[in-house]
C-alpha cells in the first residue's frame, strides 16, 4: 500500500504548478486534505486529475484507517486578493445611513462595504449582520458562522 500512496503522491506532484491559478479543497470546509495542502494547478483539469488521485489515495488511507473523513473534493481558482472590509469608507456609509431617519419599532440600518485591493466595490450589503469569516487564513466552518449570524439577529 505504501507504494500506491508514493506513486499517487507522485502523480499529483506531477501534475502540480507552484504559480498555478486552481487549487483543490473539500467543499464543505475550503480546507485541502492531505495529499492536496499547499498545492496548485496550472488548469482546472489538472486540478480535476489531482482531484480524482487524490480521492484514490483517500480510499486507500480508509484501508488502514476506517475512521478518515470523507471529503467532497471540489476545484477552485485562487482569485488572489481575498475581499476585505475597507474600513476607510465607513465615514461615508454612516453619512449617507444618516440621511434615513429609521422607522418606528424597526432595527437600526448597517451597512457593510467589501472591497479588494483596488478602489472597486465587491458587494454593498444593507441591514446584514457582520460576520467573520476566516481566521488565520482558513475560512471558518459553517458552525461558526452560524453562530455569529444567531449572536447579531
Amino acid at each position: 500500500m505504501t507504494d500506491s500512496l508514493d506513486h499517487l503522491h507522485d502523480r499529483i506532484d506531477d501534475l502540480a504548478a507552484p504559480d498555478g491559478d486552481f487549487y483543490v479543497a473539500c467543499a464543505d470546509t475550503g480546507r485541502r486534505p492531505v495529499p492536496l495542502k499547499g498545492t496548485s494547478f496550472g488548469s482546472p483539469d489538472d486540478a480535476e486529475r489531482a482531484a480524482d488521485l487524490a480521492r484514490e489515495y483517500r480510499e486507500a488511507l480508509r484501508e488502514v484507517d476506517p475512521y478518515l473523513d470523507e471529503r467532497r473534493l471540489a476545484v477552485y481558482e485562487d482569485i488572489g486578493d481575498v475581499p476585505t472590509l475597507d474600513v476607510s469608507k465607513a465615514s461615508s456609509v454612516r453619512e449617507r445611513i444618516a440621511r434615513y431617519r429609521p422607522r418606528r419599532n424597526s432595527r437600526p440600518r448597517k451597512s457593510a462595504v467589501l472591497t479588494g485591493a483596488t478602489d472597486r466595490e465587491w458587494i454593498r450589503m444593507e441591514g446584514a449582520p457582520i460576520v467573520r469569516i476566516a481566521r488565520d487564513g482558513e475560512p471558518l466552518d459553517d458552525a461558526a458562522i452560524a453562530l455569529q449570524l444567531n449572536a447579531q439577529v
